[in-house]
């Protein structure tokens, strides 16, 4: 019997394929053109000082991208996710000190874990009330405690805690970067158990899922509370970043999230999507800052120039789909 010769070219062909038909893929070649575009206005862009700047700048979102990612794959949406992370900042700089920031830090993980987990995910998953509307409340309830704590920008934060989001960990990899790769190490866990294909199935199908016996309020439920530790942690980086609390750093992330988990590839209607493209569309979001700052567009412009580059970015995203249609 004569074996056949693997053919090196069809796995290559194979893989390419692969990438190609990633959801993330239209994402990935915004983020190359975005970069390039950078690059134009800020010729010094690609030294390790400028990346690691903007990188530490990207964190937060990032972060908080993938908590909305994590809600939008099981079938809902959360609108209260930048004000979860606002009361982090917020309560967090009024009660640390020098000698309590470790007690601190975890009264603000208690507090998202709390809020946006617990009562987000009991009100969505297991009184199945309607996310939109239950988020709406809380952000409404989240703001409203934030800016009671801190009525305007300040707290204190010890000048070597927030210096530690500056320092490289092993004298290899910035801080921002670990906190990045620990939330990636989490969600690879998660998608490898079965909760991970539990979400995927309940936001494709909800009747489907309860028909072959996932109980679908403990994933909705679930859901919020994984979320929450991502809250959590980008409100850390938030925090270190901006040395003080604010009731209205997270003002932008509850749409800016949601925008940039779509360009990523994420469907809304659940169920598609991976951590690719939520990371993807998070740094598409910051490349777009980036390049209005530098371009120098006026400050009565900026907004819609914004949401003119997003809605580019979403119509190219949509390019794959549209183009399957014709075929269909």
């Amino acid at each position: 019997m004569v074996m056949a010769e693997p053919n090196p070219g069809s796995a290559q062909k194979t893989f390419l394929m692969r990438v190609v038909k990633d959801p993330a893929f239209p994402a990935f070649v915004v983020f190359l053109v975005l970069l390039a575009v950078n690059y134009y206005f800020q010729d010094r862009f690609f030294t390790y000082r400028i990346l690691r700047s903007n990188f530490m700048a990207f964190t937060p979102l990032i972060l908080i991208c993938m908590a909305q990612a994590i809600i939008i794959i099981s079938g809902g949406v959360d609108f209260s996710i930048g004000y979860a992370l606002s009361l982090f900042t917020c309560l967090t700089a009024y009660f640390m000190n020098d000698t309590n920031v470790l007690p601190v830090i975890c009264l603000g993980f208690l507090a998202v874990f709390l809020g946006s987990g617990l009562m987000n995910g009991f009100f969505v998953g297991k009184l199945k009330m309607s996310p939109l509307i239950t988020t709406f409340a809380t952000m409404t309830l989240f703001w409203g405690i934030a800016q009671t704590i801190l009525p305007v920008a300040g707290g204190y934060v010890p000048r070597y805690f927030y210096k530690i989001y500056r320092i490289k960990v092993a004298g290899l990899l910035p801080f921002p970067v670990v906190v990045v790769l620990i939330a990636v190490f989490i969600w690879i866990i998660i998608s490898r158990t079965a909760f991970g294909r539990y979400i995927y199935a309940v936001g494709s199908n909800e009747e489907g899922a309860y028909a072959s016996g996932i109980k679908v309020s403990n994933v909705r439920f679930l859901a919020h509370v994984v979320a929450s530790i991502f809250i959590a942690m980008a409100g850390v980086c938030s925090l270190m970043s901006t040395a003080s609390g604010d009731f209205r750093v997270g003002q932008e992330y509850a749409l800016n999230s949601v925008a940039a988990v779509v360009i990523g590839g994420i469907a809304l209607t659940g169920g598609k999507g991976n951590i690719r493209g939520a990371i993807l569309g998070a740094l598409i979001l910051g490349l777009i800052n980036n390049i209005i700052f530098y371009a120098k567009v006026s400050a009565f412009y900026q907004g819609f120039a914004k949401g003119m580059v997003i809605v580019l970015a979403l119509s190219l995203g949509g390019i794959p789909q549209w183009l399957k249609s014709i075929k269909s």
